[in-house]
């Protein structure tokens, strides 16, 4: 046979074109599957409708699969699949076979018969099988959401080619790492964007293969919801129920966009100045500034008192004596890089005054500014308590701008005062003028355990309200339990003439960290409240389990009930989350419970927003909780994961990887090792409030799918026995988002002869990008061999293909050694691999061969190409030349020759 003609030459490089395109889809597969490979070069075609063959009458599960499939098909190839069922199956149309084991026997024993380890035995929750056949497409499901994954992988098989649907003939063997893949939805539905919110971020989750929503919608437990967000709650809760994925719910008041106020501890202002107007009281200015708040003086390029750590962070910062609100200078950082880790807030260390309500000032510009800025207030070392703990959203600003925030210290005098632009910021920025100001009355709590006191001054005598003095509320309608804008006002005839000079003693409810209130500890109430919202979430909704959101102590040392229990506030908070545990297992026993974990771990730095003085604060929480709990371990608050996870483990708790989707990804990767060493971590937890960072959603569910190295391998078969045999295999590592160089540090190939040969490990040789290859001499004994690959990549981590391997392996027979005056017509199938040398293909000959077909082989497959020939030599010629036109479209480096023994005959059977 001659090199082809150039008609043949244009049909190659289309198949070559497609058959490209379809490896890549197996390599587009996100998460990455657990075993894959491919079984034959050609695609599978279909050109018409798609046959869908599933078990007769199914059930509600697989009625929703079906559904699934034909929506997903459909919107794919324009055609919608023909349903049939199983037993009435006997065409010889293109179908796909879909079903569980206990289901559609049939499937499974054709995915055994292919004798690919492992497949035709489903053994992990959530497993799924795929084999795209020559003219059956199997795929086989442990449970509904494995034959749903496995549909998703097999859509990124799919390819268009001239009309025609092109499948890539491919094997994969797949399952999770982790049972939960967990995404969070934090929103109301109350309108429709809202509602879209949370509706996209289902879909989402659902395309990356995450099992479990926990959505905290602040009014699933409201007995009254508008007719919207009712419809909205149910809808998105009849596709959590079609697609079989696990719904955790919680009550709480912090969700996106919600700012409604919840039960809350009252924080003591004490010794308010103020004065009694004719149309009301005011408040009288504080004796209080921040010190150099202008950046009028520096020295050594640092704003006098204003500090930084760490002190590199002095480089992002300087003097501008141009670009200034007022006075002479202002504080700028230039060229801030996003990819800056440390903090850049500058801090002043001042007096504030005890039990006072601020309100901070600031001005700002900038220039190419994206990011946010960061403000704290944090008590002195070692407890450090975080008094305030802001992130503010920022628009571009070439004009001064001013912001103003609220704070207090509560029972400290003094604290430091941290401003700057947030980490991941870039841009210019500047600051000036930092001023406070009493903010006055506002949010005040109105109830028995706290009282309003209004003294008259001098002599500090007590008023009496409703005799001297009046409270009412500038809102309406006013908030039970609380006067949202107090406004005091004499009473005529009262002890309170028009400017009579008064303090005033009253609770607030402190909004901290914008907006997340937290719950009284010391009421009845508060748990009252919580049974019934939980009774109304159940009763509307019915969750698969519940989630309870206390994270924090809740400024439990000003209550005098709390303190009277002899409790430590760690203790405390335990002591009140287990009551909420308590109310869910009355309503629903044996519900599964979450909770977030910063409270009740020992490694965590963030002591929140109480002034304490043992650190951490959070010992002896955990101590407080039922057993059967499921913690957050999280990644933005723990200081070591691994003795995070430890030490619930050691309290007989169950707990997640809860990655703050706003923080650094390598915080998630970090996690996940930690998760890989941590026998009770369940999963993976993807929490957030910002859309905006759900961009990294995939790659989290990734870490919890399989986090490598990750493996293609297609298997050997033989129908003549070779002489030796090359094992090749390609392995890589991921990157998952961050800016790190991935790299495989360590391969082997374990492999041996039956029978009676012995396990022996070598290194495979790398032949290129992600590829490496052993070449085996076979005894003349053998019968057969198996073998298994493993690799370490650049983080550690162990990848071993098959995944379960030694206890599963590849298996390849070993035909009998015959001479060549025996073999049959048509081609010897051991293929040679040969040397390439540029464009210049070379092999050794072999003894009696008549000439040799060269094929293009993608992953070097030795059984099958067919339609892959791309010239014949005669058998005294051991050499091609490769067409520089194929050069271009082909890798050399995959080509496999194949001797002739009989010329003249078909080459393939």
């Amino acid at each position: 046979m001659k090199n082809l003609n150039i008609f043949s030459w244009i049909a190659l490089a289309v198949l070559a074109t497609v058959a490209s395109d379809a490896t890549a889809g197996l390599y587009s597969i996100k998460p990455r599957p657990q075993q894959m490979g491919t079984v034959a070069v050609s695609p599978l075609l279909v050109d018409g409708a798609l046959y869908l063959v599933m078990p007769d009458n199914p059930t509600p599960s697989e009625a929703n699969v079906r559904d699934e499939f034909v929506a997903q098909l459909t919107m794919v190839m324009g055609l919608p699949p023909v349903v049939v069922a199983a037993s009435n199956w006997s065409g010889e149309e293109v179908s796909l076979w879909i079903g569980t084991a206990d289901r559609f026997q049939r499937l499974t024993d054709s995915l055994s018969a292919s004798q690919l380890p492992g497949l035709g035995v489903l053994t992990h929750q959530e497993e799924y099988q795929l084999l795209v056949g020559s003219n059956v497409i199997y795929l086989a499901g442990f449970d509904q959401l494995g034959l749903q994954w496995g549909l998703l992988s097999l859509l990124e098989l799919i390819a268009e080619v001239n009309g025609v649907f092109t499948f890539e003939r491919v094997y994969i063997r797949d399952w999770p790492d982790f049972p939960k893949r967990i995404c969070t939805i934090n929103s109301s539905v109350r309108i429709q964007d809202q509602y879209d919110y949370a509706d996209s971020l289902a879909d989402m989750a659902y395309a990356y293969k995450m099992d479990e929503i926990e959505w905290n919608d602040p009014d699933g437990g409201n007995p009254v919801r508008s007719n919207f967000a009712m419809t909205a709650s149910l809808a998105l809760r009849a596709k959590f129920i079609r697609r079989a994925q696990f719904l955790t719910m919680g009550v709480d008041r912090t969700a996106l966009r919600v700012q409604d106020l919840s039960w809350q501890e009252g924080v003591p202002i004490l010794n308010e100045a103020m004065t009694v107007g004719s149309s009301g009281f005011t408040t009288n200015a504080y004796n209080s500034s921040v010190p150099n708040g202008g950046f009028e003086t520096w020295a050594a390029n640092v704003p006098t008192g204003w500090a930084m750590h760490p002190p590199e962070s002095y480089s992002t910062i300087s003097r501008d004596n141009v670009n200034r609100h007022s006075g002479v200078a202002s504080v700028k950082w230039a060229n801030l890089d996003a990819g800056y880790d440390w903090d850049r807030t500058i801090h002043n260390r001042m007096f504030f005054g005890d039990h006072r309500l601020f309100k901070l000032k600031f001005w700002v510009k900038t220039q190419n500014f994206t990011g946010r800025l960061r403000f704290l207030v944090l008590g002195d070392e070692p407890v450090n308590n975080h008094f305030e703990n802001q992130r503010i959203s920022l628009t571009g600003t070439a004009s001064w701008t001013l912001i103003e925030r609220e704070f207090s210290t509560f029972n400290l005098d003094t604290a430091s005062l941290w401003l700057g632009p947030d980490v991941g910021c870039s841009g210019n920025l500047w600051i000036d003028d930092v001023s406070i100001e009493p903010r006055g009355l506002v949010n005040m709590v109105r109830r028995a355990d706290t009282p309003l006191q209004v003294y008259k001054q001098p002599g500090n005598v007590l008023m009496n309200e409703g005799l001297d003095y009046t409270v009412t509320d500038q809102v309406s309608p006013p908030y039970p339990g609380y006067i949202r804008t107090p406004l005091l006002q004499r009473v005529s005839g009262g002890q309170l003439p028009v400017g009579s000079a008064v303090t005033v003693n009253y609770y607030t409810a402190i909004i901290y960290q914008t907006g997340r209130e937290t719950v009284c500890f010391s009421l009845l109430e508060p748990i009252e409240y919580y049974q019934s919202q939980i009774r109304n979430l159940d009763s509307a909704l019915a969750p698969d389990g519940f989630k309870i959101h206390i994270n924090e102590v809740s400024l439990a040392n000003y209550d005098p009930l709390c303190n009277s229990r002899g409790m430590s506030p760690g203790q405390l908070c335990g002591w009140h989350c287990d009551q909420l545990y308590d109310v869910i297992q009355s309503r629903r026993p044996g519900a599964p419970v979450r909770i977030y974990g910063d409270a009740f771990d020992i490694w965590v730095d963030d002591n929140r927003c109480h002034p304490i003085t043992t650190s951490p604060w959070t010992v002896g929480s955990l101590q407080q909780l039922a057993p059967q709990m499921e913690m957050m371990a999280m990644s933005d608050y723990s200081r070591n994961l691994d003795s995070t996870f430890a030490f619930f483990n050691a309290n007989g708790h169950n707990a997640v990887m809860a990655y703050y989707g706003s923080a650094n990804f390598a915080d998630a990767i970090e996690g996940a090792i930690a998760a890989r060493h941590s026998p009770n971590c369940q999963g993976f937890q993807f929490y957030d409030w910002d859309i905006t960072v759900f961009d990294k959603l995939l790659d989290f569910s990734a870490l919890g799918w399989n986090f490598g190295p990750f493996f293609v391998h297609d298997p050997l078969n033989f129908t003549a026995r070779p002489d030796s045999m090359r094992l090749q295999v390609e392995c890589w590592a991921d990157s998952f988002r961050i800016s790190q160089a991935t790299s495989i540090t360590a391969r082997s190939l374990s492999y041996r002869y039956l029978p009676g040969g012995a396990w022996t490990t070598i290194t495979p040789a790398a032949i290129g990008l992600n590829r490496y290859r052993s070449a085996l001499a076979i005894p003349a004994n053998a019968t057969s061999i198996e073998y298994y690959f493993s690799a370490t990549d650049h983080r550690g981590q162990v990848g071993k293909l098959p995944p379960d391997a030694p206890a599963r392996v590849f298996s390849v027979a070993l035909p009998p050694a015959a001479g060549n005056d025996g073999v049959s017509p048509g081609q010897y199938d051991g293929a040679i691999v040969p040397r390439v040398d540029g464009q210049v293909i070379e092999w050794d000959r072999l003894k009696g061969a008549q000439g040799y077909e060269v094929h293009w082989s993608p992953t070097g497959d030795l059984a099958r190409r067919r339609q892959t020939i791309v010239g014949t030599v005669p058998g005294d010629q051991c050499q091609f030349v490769f067409d520089p036109r194929l050069y271009q479209t082909m890798d050399p480096c995959y080509l496999l020759v194949y001797p002739i023994f009989n010329p003249g005959k078909p080459a393939r059977k």
